[in-house]
């Protein structure tokens, strides 16, 4: 679950733990490599603590966005095939049988083709 809390915790953490590992070299120079040392080593946990909260946080919103995109992109073709098919239903013209006079049972008898010889070439 998101809480800004949380963000802002994250990112004080990296801002502070990369603080730490820039000073850390100018402390260990004034006379105290202990503390320097120190220094560079919580502030390198911190700052990578950040960083790999940030990364997950950064992938599900990019997992998110895709499936998003995914799913709007579907949509659309969906619609897009509707107005097409509205659109060709709009474009046929609608034709009426008109009522004929009952044809002989000769005439509305179906022809049988018979196919004989196939040449592929």
């Amino acid at each position: 679950m998101w809480s800004p809390v949380f963000e802002l915790e994250t990112v004080l953490a990296f801002g502070v733990g990369a603080g730490l590992v820039a000073l850390a070299p100018m402390v260990r120079r004034l006379g105290n490599p202990q503390l320097g040392d120190s220094m560079n080593n919580v502030g390198r946990t911190m700052a990578k603590s950040g960083i790999k909260v940030g990364v997950t946080v950064a992938g599900a919103a990019g997992n998110a966005a895709r499936s998003v995109a995914r799913h709007a992109a579907e949509a659309a073709e969906s619609l897009g095939d509707l107005v097409a098919e509205a659109r060709t239903e709009l474009d046929t013209p609608v034709v009426e049988a008109p009522v004929a006079a009952k044809k002989p049972a000769a005439s509305r008898a179906k022809k049988q083709v018979t196919v004989t010889d196939v040449t592929v070439e």
